[in-house]
């Protein structure tokens, strides 16, 4: 299948394939699903395949259409480069190919000029083929302005346009935007497939593929943007929190977690070190803990009256994990939580 490349998603790639083969591709296609499981990667290989001039079920990666498209995704970082050094709106709206566009936030929402761009290069049919497509990447960093500006295009696209709208928060945008769009929604990569990418594709080290794979929570994007170090070293501080040897009273500690730059990571940090106090308690070799590296600092854990509750202390981290995605107070969380590992 052309769409391989794409890290699972089978059964999303298979319909859209088809789609594409058979040129029945919706005039809105609403692509939604967890950060960074792969939802632009998929959009951008159902525009190419729509692009292609060997009508196949996804780019060909050997015609013209096909070779302009990966040059451009290429050098997409130089574009980006640019259109932050120049900082036009407008040089968001991302030419890969004069029949596809790839809109980006400018960098923290999609300005009403980006969608007023757009609506102006929809006169008239495609450049090149028998179809023009429109990926918008976090279509719902959009301003409600351009949501409204988009609104009549996705009501009566031209002929042979078709419009991608990717997004992991579906509810962020107009109802009146959903209702013209097809839906599809991808899930989250399983935690085998994703381990297995990262060890044979990635070149991690075996340990470490398996400790990305457990905290990255199905997302490829999450393990990718990881950093070994900082987690480390955020991870030693946990710990040392959890044998009460850190030195910083509960409110203190909860307000330096609440400070970092990414709470969600300590929070994700704590759950897989209470998770592996389960896991020791329940039996598993020190050696097979996700972070066997400090295992004999986690086997005497383990042993205390901490490793009793580990199974519902990871359960309320993770439960604060979620509650933070959901714009939840990060101080007032951490003091809830601290409170809880102190009890």
């Amino acid at each position: 299948m052309a769409f391989a490349k794409v890290l699972g998603h089978e059964r999303v790639k298979s319909l859209i394939a088809r789609a594409v083969a058979g040129r029945r591709m919706p005039p809105a296609l609403l692509l939604t699903g967890p950060e960074g499981v792969g939802k632009r990667t998929l959009a951008l290989a159902a525009a190419r395949g729509l692009l292609c001039r060997a009508f196949a079920d996804g780019p060909c990666e050997n015609c013209d259409p096909c070779a302009r498209t990966g040059r451009a995704l290429d050098g997409l970082a130089e574009l980006r480069s640019r259109a932050e050094r120049e900082e036009e709106p407008e040089l968001f709206n991302h030419h890969l190919h004069p029949d596809l566009i790839l809109v980006e936030p400018s960098p923290k929402t999609i300005k009403i000029e980006q969608v007023r761009a757009i609506v102006r290069e929809l006169t008239g049919r495609p450049f090149e083929g028998g179809a023009r497509v429109i990926v918008v990447d976090d279509a719902d960093l959009m301003t409600e302005q351009g949501m409204n500006t988009l609104l009549k295009s996705l009501e009566e696209p031209p002929p042979g346009t078709h419009f991608v709208l990717v997004t992991a928060a579906p509810e962020a945008l107009l109802r009146t935007i959903r209702s013209r769009c097809q839906l599809l929604r991808v899930g989250r990569l399983p935690e085998p497939l994703l381990e297995a990418h990262l060890r044979d594709v990635m070149g991690r080290s075996p340990q470490e593929a398996r400790l990305l794979a457990s905290l990255a929570a199905g997302s490829l994007g999450e393990a990718l943007a990881f950093e070994s170090d900082a987690y480390r070293s955020l991870r030693d501080e946990l710990v040392a929190l959890l044998e009460g040897r850190d030195g910083f009273e509960r409110l203190t500690a909860a307000e330096r977690l609440a400070d970092l730059d990414e709470p969600q990571l300590a929070l994700t940090a704590l759950r897989s070190l209470l998770r592996d106090l389960v896991a020791l308690r329940s039996g598993l070799a020190p050696e097979k803990l996700l972070n066997a590296d400090v295992s004999p600092r986690l086997v005497a854990l383990a042993r205390g009256p901490l490793g009793s509750r580990a199974a519902s202390l990871a359960e309320t981290a993770g439960e604060t994990r979620e509650a933070l995605r959901g714009n939840a107070n990060a101080l007032l969380s951490f003091d809830v939580l601290m409170d809880a590992l102190a009890s």
